[in-house]
């Protein structure tokens, strides 16, 4: 009976963990950094060749390099053709909440646009917008063109905003009351 309880408190800890563990969307053009990072445990990244694209994966202590593109494994089988599954309608009102489910840690942008005039108009437009946001969302003059963002975001706050928006918040238009 013990074991048990020890078994499903280790069950609970971990699907606790899998819940509120942060994942990252990181992207770093200065570095070239391009992936997503599921807390300490995985990783998949982006990393670009003259030639071709490798994705990297990590998944705790595993690791595995490839390219998509790779001709390697070429085969004249027909695939067999699927049925349509039933798809999902998103509403725009439960896109717009996932996405305001995530949380921006680091924005960083700056643009060189190449043309002097050009960046001397668009100069208002973003400092006003670095005010609005509180991020550094720069125009420069100096032909840098920087890009870091990192969104975080979690499962559970994920879940929320299906539970949140499939049962809580169901709004009835049109109807008279």
């Amino acid at each position: 009976m013990i074991w048990i309880l020890i078994l499903l408190l280790i069950l609970s800890i971990v699907f606790s963990y899998f819940l509120f563990a942060p994942f990252f969307l990181e992207i770093d053009s200065s570095s070239g950094l391009y992936g997503i990072r599921f807390h300490r445990l995985a990783t998949a990244r982006l990393l670009f060749t003259p030639s071709s694209i490798i994705i990297d994966i990590r998944i705790a202590g595993w690791s595995k390099q490839f390219d998509p593109f790779e001709d390697e494994h070429k085969k004249d089988n027909p695939r067999p053709v699927k049925k349509k599954k039933n798809r999902m309608n998103f509403s725009f009102n439960l896109l717009m909440e996932l996405i305001r489910s995530f949380k921006i840690n680091k924005c960083y942008v700056t643009i060189d646009s190449g043309n002097m005039q050009m960046n001397g108009i668009l100069y208002p437009g973003f400092y006003w917008l670095s005010r609005q946001t509180c991020k550094t969302i720069n125009i420069n003059f100096q032909d840098k063109n920087i890009f870091i963002l990192e969104i975080e975001n979690n499962f559970a706050r994920i879940i929320k905003t299906f539970i949140f928006h499939l049962f809580i918040n169901k709004k009835k238009y049109g109807q008279l009351k």
